[in-house]
């Protein structure tokens, strides 16, 4: 992470801020208008996905740290979210301290997630949540400048300290970008198998002006 600018003279920390921003109105766009239902709709048979228990909680069907599972099966579009919001959320308090990853439950007081893994339970709550998680981040990162990305103070937690900050910075727009991709084609994959608009037709006339849509 050399040097103190890009190629336009910019501070490198404002590259990662605008490609945040990219990556973020992506994710922002594929969850606005979902419905719940789009959340818990399952892609395939024994997708992991979010489940309401006894006590009214949501949580996921494997937990964070289990990495036994390979490989991992289709996922609900609630159980992406659940998992970029908790890993973000994480991912803040190490680097910032507690408090700024933006870690909210619907019913509790904040910074309860990290350790219950507690999904939303409906879409507007979740991205009300995930748009916290990312004001938190965002919080902090605009108080660092360009040294602190080659600093490793606020990255010891990552591969035991050999990485500087500015490798976890980009470690999020990856996963921000990825989960936006994911979430993406679940999205349309849940439209095709539930709109019949989008479903394959058999010779049936759909209605009146159809034509003027396939031309």
């Amino acid at each position: 992470m050399a040097g103190n600018s890009n190629t336009h003279g910019e501070p490198r920390i404002a590259l990662l801020h605008w490609q945040l921003d990219v990556a973020w109105s992506l994710l922002e766009v594929h969850l606005s208008d979902l419905d719940d239902a789009a959340y818990l709709w399952e892609p395939a048979p024994g997708a992991w996905t979010v489940r309401r228990g006894p006590d009214g909680r949501w949580t996921a069907d494997r937990p964070m740290t289990d990495l036994s599972v390979h490989p991992e099966p289709a996922r609900t579009i609630g159980w992406l979210t659940w998992r970029l919001g908790s890993w973000w959320a994480e991912t803040s308090v190490r680097c910032f301290g507690s408090g700024s990853g933006g870690l909210r439950c619907p019913d509790g007081p904040a910074d309860d997630r990290a350790s219950d893994g507690d999904w939303p339970g409906d879409g507007e709550a979740t991205l009300d949540w995930l748009r916290s998680v990312r004001a938190g981040w965002c919080s902090g990162l605009s108080a660092l400048d360009d040294a602190d990305l080659d600093s490793t103070a606020r990255a010891e937690w990552l591969q035991r300290g050999t990485r500087p900050f500015g490798y976890v910075a980009a470690w999020v727009n990856t996963e921000v970008t990825r989960y936006a991709a994911e979430i993406g084609l679940l999205r349309s994959l849940h439209r095709a198998a539930t709109d019949p608009w989008h479903r394959p037709r058999t010779g049936r006339r759909p209605g009146p002006g159809w034509h003027r849509h396939t031309a």
